[in-house]
């Protein structure tokens, strides 16, 4: 069996994982010593949240694979095919068309599915969702309302990094990955224990566990053991990476608020909740506030397994008399009975999540009583950690909900600006800053900000783009070409980079290499109508010089 194990081991290994790291080796090869988990895990929704398309149980219907977005008049045509799902598409009104091969889902269908292209290295997400419960195909959640269609959402790291494991991202690009992007889909045994290159091989010697091997969430205290969860169940208001760590440098067993600060709402955002709140949800309950650290994910949740349909209710109402054995509910034997005596029905209300339609969440705040209504959310954030957020973190959160809330910009810049000061190493401060400048007009002040914070990380993706637009007004146009033709090979999604750099090719005479730039951006954006629009210029021109 241990020769099996690391043969396993070899092949699966994932490359590049860090010197002096223990390296991840795969969920089949936790396989060879814990068969009974593995097999009851790989069919919960976690182990199940990615994969290849049509390689799974779950098979979508397709005889309603044809829908429209009424908006912007685009039929959408969804069939399986030879390599994955074909996803075809057609606007009338500007003419537009193509296909897309949909290779990878996101989602274990339980709810729905959303859906990964490739295109030159780089991974999208599509914008056809197949949602289960209706057994139909409509537009992904957050695609409504767009002015064009939106074929190339890129898939950061952020984002996959809790849907599927040993991810094979390119470092210095926004969406480019190996092939496959993934070497295992869905939350691998290793998201939660730990990387096994040690415990594997130390059970190859035998000999009695050791400490430091791999982790068991269950043993840890309640800090670390609630962390391994709120990696992915946190989403919170506002998340911002500490200085000097990043969105994927958690590893089970650490502290999160180490690498992350998250901020929620004072009072709760009230109405439509993101889906993946449910660390934050319940910490507002009343069971949270009377158990404390004794109630965590693990005081309801297996796992490493999950109840059938048919056995929900009885098994969770088990996990709430654990608790409430001495303190019986107080409805009406007749009410309970009707409702099959289900407790998580009654107080873990399914609700709608603002990512939108088709797309629920179960409500962790265990209220008493169905919330009627929704109370006017405050617009104040606070950790979620008491003590985790330091002047820099908040001043960012809150930088980021201004996009969305114009009443809080000025309380942003002025927290910003109180922490720039101590920071003077800080990018993200420094970028995050600038753009609030450039917002105001203050160029000269955003523009030397924007440059401070390319020197201290030259891949600020954010700091490249809006630099190079202060460069070309200033007449520095062959710095600015440079570096916009250096983002728009690494990062495609920013369309406006790129058609940037084409208009400053066409103005330097490079009308061929234009034309290209602009054939690229089209490439991925097809609906895109200045990109269009000027390349159908550059080529009537070009065809009246001839």
């Amino acid at each position: 069996m241990l020769e099996l194990m690391l043969a396993l081991w070899m092949q699966a290994v994932a490359p590049g994982q860090g010197a002096g790291q223990p390296r991840e080796v795969g969920s089949k090869v936790c396989a060879g010593c814990h068969k009974a988990i593995y097999d009851g895990y790989v069919k919960t929704g976690m182990a199940r949240s990615t994969g290849v398309v049509g390689a799974d149980a779950h098979k979508e219907s397709f005889a309603a694979g044809v829908f429209r977005d009424e908006a912007l008049g685009v039929e959408y045509r969804v069939a399986a095919g030879k390599e994955g799902y074909t996803m075809r598409f057609a606007r009338a009104a500007t003419g537009v068309r193509g296909e897309r091969t949909l290779r990878w889902f996101v989602g274990s269908g339980l709810v729905g599915r959303s859906y990964l292209f490739q295109q030159d290295g780089f991974l999208f997400q599509a914008p056809v969702s197949y949602f289960s419960a209706v057994g139909q195909w409509a537009l992904s959640p957050g695609y409504a309302g767009k002015q064009l269609m939106d074929i190339a959402r890129p898939v950061e790291t952020a984002c996959l990094g809790c849907h599927a494991s040993r991810l094979q991202a390119v470092a210095g690009t926004q969406n480019r990955y190996g092939e496959p992007p993934f070497l295992e889909g869905g939350v691998s045994c290793e998201r939660c224990h730990g990387a096994g290159e040690r415990h594997v091989a130390a059970r190859g010697r035998g000999g009695a566990l050791g400490r430091d091997e791999i982790v068991n969430p269950a043993k840890l205290d309640a800090a670390r053991r609630d962390s391994v969860c709120e990696q992915c169940h946190l989403t919170g208001a506002a998340r911002v990476v500490k200085v000097g760590k990043s969105t994927s440098g958690f590893r089970p067993g650490e502290v999160l608020p180490e690498h992350l600060a998250v901020f929620v709402w004072s009072a709760g955002k009230g109405g439509e909740r993101a889906a993946t709140d449910h660390a934050e949800q319940m910490a507002r309950s009343g069971c949270k506030r009377g158990a404390g650290e004794e109630l965590a994910c693990l005081s309801c949740h297996d796992p490493h397994v999950e109840p059938a349909a048919a056995e929900k209710a009885a098994f969770y109402r088990g996990r709430c008399q654990g608790c409430h054995e001495r303190k019986p509910c107080t409805e009406s034997s007749a009410r309970r009975a009707a409702t099959g005596d289900d407790c998580a029905g009654c107080h873990m209300p399914k609700g709608r999540s603002q990512e939108g339609e088709h797309v629920a969440f179960t409500d962790h705040s265990v209220p008493r009583r169905a919330a009627r209504g929704s109370s006017a959310p405050k617009r104040e954030l606070v950790p979620y950690w008491p003590g985790a957020a330091t002047e820099r973190d908040t001043a960012i959160a809150y930088a980021g909900a201004g996009v969305d809330h114009a009443e809080l910009r000025g309380r942003a810049l002025d927290l910003m600006e109180k922490a720039v000061p101590g920071a003077a190493n800080d990018a993200a401060l420094l970028a995050q800053l600038a753009q609030y400048y450039d917002a105001l007009g203050q160029g000269e002040r955003a523009q030397a900000l924007y440059e401070r914070a390319l020197k201290i990380d030259p891949e600020n993706v954010s700091a490249e783009a809006n630099v190079a637009v202060y460069w070309a007004q200033r007449g520095r146009m062959a710095e600015a070409m440079a570096m916009w033709e250096k983002i728009a090979a690494r990062h495609p999604g920013m369309s406006s980079v790129a058609v940037n750099l084409a208009v400053a090719q066409y103005g330097a005479g490079q009308a061929a290499l234009a034309e290209r730039t602009l054939e690229r951006v089209l490439s991925f954006h097809p609906d895109l109508a200045v990109a269009r629009k000027l390349l159908g210029e550059i080529r009537a021109r070009g065809s009246g010089r001839r």
